[in-house]
């Protein structure tokens, strides 16, 4: 037998034997991640400031694209559902949600002091901006 003909079983058995990698999982992806921060910031100041509303369309349109882009790393819709179930997931969300909030002098314990912090991601046409409205 030549060479050759040793050459590709020996490539095809290296294939076989070498594991495929490991997908990692929804709540190691740092995009997925960022982009959910930032429909619970912008539903945060919703919440709390009376001037300022959910731009709907917007906010289905960004949910929607977290969604594909989810399917689009490989994440199957029940791996989506099961991820949102999560509660160490939840709470690293909210801890993250505040510490923005926090950040940008946001007093949770105040609900007028999330205003103006909506007001600058709005006029900045930030991603939280774009997702909120302003009812001045």
């Amino acid at each position: 037998m030549s060479h050759k003909n040793l050459l590709i079983p020996a490539l095809i058995a290296g294939s076989i034997a070498t594991p495929l990698a490991a997908k990692p999982e929804i709540k190691d992806n740092p995009e997925i991640f960022s982009r959910l921060v930032t429909t619970a910031v912008a539903n945060e100041i919703r919440e709390k400031c009376s001037t300022i509303e959910a731009r709907k369309w917007n906010a289905t349109m960004y949910v929607l694209g977290i969604l594909r882009y989810a399917k689009s790393q490989g994440f199957t819709q029940a791996e989506i559902e099961a991820y949102r179930d999560i509660k160490t997931e939840q709470d690293r969300l909210r801890a993250a949600t505040y510490a923005y909030l926090d950040e940008n002098g946001v007093d949770r314990s105040k609900p007028e002091t999330h205003c103006p912090l909506g007001e600058k991601e709005i006029a900045s046409g930030s991603p939280v901006g774009k997702l909120i409205k302003s009812l001045k």
